[in-house]
C-alpha cells in the first residue's frame, strides 16, 4: 500500500526543509536550489581564473551553507571551462600525509574521469595504477605486482611500501594535471571538507599534514584547492604554518544569509518542489515562524531547517490526508518542538548533563559561557567541564564560538537546546 504524501496538502512533492548538501548530480537536491551568496561565488570564481593554480579557504559556523557554497562554485567553474566532479574530500588528522596526498590524487583522477569519460593515455594509466592500489589498501587489500591479485601466490601479492606514495605520487599527479590541460580545460578543482569537525589538536595536526605536502601537491599548475570548515579550524589548518598561509589566499569568512534571502530560498524550493503545477504551492509555515527560527538558531539554517522538518512533520502526522490545512503557526511549533527537544536531549545527555544545560538556561539560554564561568555555574572542576561541553556538543545542544585572539573560548546554545528549554 502506497504511503500518503503529507506535503501534498501544501501541492509539494515532498519536504522542501531537507538539510542535504545541493549536489549538481542529484535530482532530488539539486544545485539549481542554491539562492544567494553572489559576491562570495564571484570572490571564488575570481581567484580561481587569475592564476594558474590556486588555494582558498571558506571559514563560518557549522550550518550557514558553506559545502553548498562550494559546491555551486565548482558547478560555476565547470561552466566556464575547469574540470571538477561531485565529490568532496574529507581530511582527517588521523591519517598521515601520504594518504593526504592519495586522497588529492584520487580526487584529481574522479574529476578527470568525470568531465572526460574518454580520457586514456600513460599519465591517466599510471593515476589509474596507483588510485586503485590507494583504494585496495584502504579495504584491506594489497595490490599484485601482476595486477590486482586477490587469492593469488605470495609472491604475487605485494604490499605498496610504506612512503612509495610520497615518491612516485607527486610525479604522477603532476602528469595526469598537466594530461588534463593538454585535453583543454583550464584546471582542475578540488573540494577539501571535514574541518567542520575538527578539535583544535586535530586541526593542528591537519595542518601539520598539508604543510607536508605543500610542494609534492599544493602547488602544481592546474590545481586549484578550495578548504571547507568552521571559522577556528581553518585558521588553525591553513594560517597557523608560515609554508601554508604564504601560498593560500585569506580565508573568506561567510556570514548568514539574511532573513529575506532565507524567506527567498524557502520560496524557491516550494516553487521548485510543486505537485501540481495547475495549482499553487502553499507555505507549510507562517512568515512569523521562519523568523523565530532564524533567530533561535543565529543563522544555522541546517539547524533551523531541521527544526521546521521535524517539528512540521510531528504535526502533519495528526492531520487526515486530503484534510485542508493552514500553515503552521509559531506557538504550535515551537510547543512541538520543544516537547521533542526536551526528549532527545534529556535521552541524550542523561540526567547530570541535562541538569547542567537546565543551571545555565537560568542564567540565560542565550548567555555566553567560558569554561571558567561554568566552572563556578556547576560548582565542578575544570576536567569535568571540560567533558560536560564536549558531551553537549556532540549532543548538538552547545557550539563553542571562534576563538578571538588569546581570550578564552567561549560556549552557547545552539537553537535545538534553546528550543528545548
Amino acid at each position: 500500500m502506497a504511503l500518503p504524501n503529507l506535503w501534498a496538502l501544501y501541492n509539494l512533492r515532498s519536504s522542501p526543509f531537507f538539510q542535504a548538501t545541493l549536489r549538481a548530480d542529484s535530482g532530488v537536491t539539486p544545485l539549481r536550489l542554491f539562492v544567494g551568496r553572489q559576491r562570495e561565488r564571484q570572490l571564488l570564481l575570481t581567484t580561481i581564473g587569475s592564476s594558474v593554480s590556486s588555494r582558498q579557504a571558506v571559514a563560518g559556523r557549522p550550518g550557514i551553507g558553506k559545502t553548498t557554497l562550494v559546491q555551486t562554485v565548482k558547478s560555476d567553474a565547470q561552466a566556464a571551462g575547469y574540470w571538477s566532479s561531485d565529490e568532496i574530500i574529507p581530511i582527517s588528522a588521523e591519517g598521515v600525509g601520504e594518504q593526504l596526498l592519495g586522497q588529492l590524487l584520487s580526487g584529481v583522477y574522479d574529476a578527470v574521469l568525470a568531465s572526460h569519460p574518454t580520457a586514456k593515455g600513460p599519465e591517466v594509466e599510471a593515476a589509474q595504477q596507483l588510485v586503485r592500489t590507494i583504494r585496495l589498501r584502504g579495504g584491506g587489500l594489497t595490490f599484485s605486482a601482476f595486477g590486482l591479485g586477490i587469492g593469488g601466490s605470495q609472491t604475487e601479492s605485494v604490499a605498496t611500501p610504506s612512503g612509495a606514495l610520497l615518491l612516485d605520487g607527486p610525479r604522477v599527479l603532476r602528469g595526469l594535471l598537466s594530461y588534463a590541460m593538454a585535453q583543454g580545460t583550464r584546471g582542475i578543482v578540488l573540494h577539501l571538507n571535514n574541518l567542520e569537525n575538527l578539535s583544535e589538536a586535530d586541526a593542528v595536526r591537519a595542518a601539520d599534514l598539508l604543510r607536508g605536502i605543500r610542494d609534492q601537491a599544493l602547488l602544481h599548475d592546474g590545481l586549484h584547492l578550495i578548504v571547507v570548515g568552521t571559522t577556528d579550524a581553518v585558521r588553525t589548518v591553513v594560517q597557523s604554518h608560515t609554508q601554508i598561509r604564504s601560498v593560500f589566499s585569506n580565508p573568506l569568512m561567510l556570514q548568514p544569509l539574511e532573513l529575506d534571502e532565507v524567506q527567498m530560498l524557502l520560496a524557491h524550493r516550494y516553487e521548485v518542489l510543486q505537485l501540481d503545477q495547475a495549482r499553487p504551492w502553499r507555505s507549510p509555515v507562517e512568515n512569523s515562524v521562519v523568523q523565530r527560527l532564524y533567530e533561535l538558531f543565529r543563522g544555522d539554517l541546517r539547524g533551523m531547517l531541521k527544526a521546521l522538518e521535524d517539528g512540521i512533520t510531528a504535526l502533519l502526522g495528526l492531520t487526515s490526508a486530503g484534510a485542508e490545512v493552514a500553515p503552521v503557526g509559531l506557538e504550535d511549533l515551537l510547543l512541538t518542538l520543544r516537547q521533542r527537544n526536551q526528549a532527545e536531549l534529556q535521552e541524550q545527555l542523561g540526567s547530570t548533563a541535562w541538569d547542567r544545560l537546565l543551571a545555565w538556561a537560568q542564567v540565560g539560554t542565550a548567555a555566553l559561557q567560558t569554561q571558567a564561568q561554568l566552572v563556578d555555574l556547576w560548582q565542578i572542576k575544570q576536567p569535568s567541564v571540560s567533558q560536560t561541553l564536549q558531551q553537549l556538543i556532540e549532543a548538538g545542544a552547545v557550539e563553542a564560538l571562534p576563538r578571538r585572539g588569546r581570550e578564552p573560548v567561549q560556549y552557547l546554545m545552539t537553537g535545538t537546546a534553546r528550543l528545548a528549554l
